[in-house]
């Protein structure tokens, strides 16, 4: 899933070169990262990339050996549930019925292998019938390692749908929303609560027989959309499909909903770089340590995230702030602040839009 706009990473992120385009926590975008991650289990050929017209050229060239048959282009953003049932569909018409690994293409994580090895769990859980003779929905649980706020969790259930040596599936007991800081205190207290990643893990048949039952209203226009997969006139039924939609995430439209929703429990380091101040906290070793990209001069200053470009950043006597130097742009931030960069780009598309 790649068709964000990563409009909390301004100035660094634009709506012509969203996050996922972006390099921030290795040498390479987040979208090659992520396609690089899952490579040595699943070839190019099997790998679909849902995004937005606008950003097809750049995909590619992100992206360059993917064929162009598995660049899935949304006629609009509309969130995670209409581009993974549009996703779902190409890849059933193209392969049939198939096990289907869902990634957002701007996520991090620190252990490929470990990463994986879940997946492959995942995959092999998504064919183990439960007790109604139904397939799981399995997303993956990060297990947290601090209160964090900015994450929804998941409370895995007491029933073990599979195990391995390594990994466990537990049927989901309830989803929640991003908490406060006491209710998340609670969370990890309490146990058995885990971030909800966004990577989900199912079979093609079993989250289409998903919307099937919980939004009978979609699933009765996918067979006139799947009809115009791979023709000329897809383009024209995608239209008519989203403008018929109303937008939504998988996992308030249908996972939370669903009785045969399962978790997968990982601890491997992951972000959803959802913000400057969740890069920080995956980039950094320690709490008082500067994390500098670029010629960064600090004096006196502690727990800052700088990143510049050609010209040089100073930082002096202070703790907790985020500089960012675009070219574009400058960002003077503080760190608790984060989600409110998403106000500066509602404030500069107005001013585009009044001048």
């Amino acid at each position: 899933m790649a068709g964000g706009e990563g409009k909390r990473f301004w100035p660094l992120s634009s709506r012509e070169k969203p996050k996922q385009f972006l390099t921030l926590t290795g040498d390479k975008s987040l979208i090659r990262e992520t396609v690089d991650r899952v490579l040595p289990l699943i070839p190019i050929e099997r790998i679909f990339v849902v995004t937005v017209e606008r950003y097809r050229d750049e995909t590619l060239r992100h992206i360059p050996e993917l064929p162009e048959e598995n660049l899935v282009l949304e006629p609009e953003g509309k969130n995670t549930a209409p581009c993974i049932a549009y996703g779902t569909l190409k890849i059933e018409k193209k392969a049939g019925e198939a096990v289907v690994v869902v990634l957002p293409a701007d996520h991090a994580v620190g252990d490929d292998q470990g990463f994986r090895d879940s997946i492959k769990f995942a995959a092999q859980t998504a064919s183990v019938r439960l007790a109604d003779g139904k397939f799981p929905i399995i997303t993956l649980g990060v297990t947290p390692t601090s209160p964090e706020t900015g994450y929804g969790y998941i409370k895995a259930g007491k029933d073990v749908v599979e195990s391995s040596e390594r990994f466990k599936a537990f049927n989901v007991k309830r989803f929640s929303e991003k908490p406060d800081l006491e209710t998340a205190l609670g969370f990890l207290k309490e146990g058995g609560y885990y971030w909800n990643s966004g990577v989900f893990v199912w079979k093609t048949s079993s989250i289409l027989s998903e919307f099937a039952e919980i939004i009978p209203e979609w699933h009765t226009k996918f067979d006139a959309l799947s009809k115009e997969l791979y023709r000329p006139s897809e383009k024209s039924a995608a239209a008519d499909f989203y403008g018929s939609i109303k937008a939504g995430s998988i996992d308030k439209l249908i996972l939370e909903h669903s009785s045969h929703t399962a978790v997968v429990p990982v601890s491997f380091p992951w972000s959803d770089v959802g913000s400057w101040k969740a890069l920080d906290e995956y980039l950094r070793d320690g709490e008082d340590e500067n994390v500098t990209r670029g010629d960064v001069i600090s004096i006196g200053s502690s727990g800052c995230l700088a990143i510049g470009g050609e010209r040089v950043i100073a930082i002096v006597g202070l703790k907790d702030i985020v500089v960012v130097d675009s070219g574009d742009g400058i960002l003077v931030l503080d760190k608790e602040r984060s989600q409110d960069v998403r106000l500066v780009t509602e404030e500069l598309e107005k001013r585009l839009k009044d001048s």
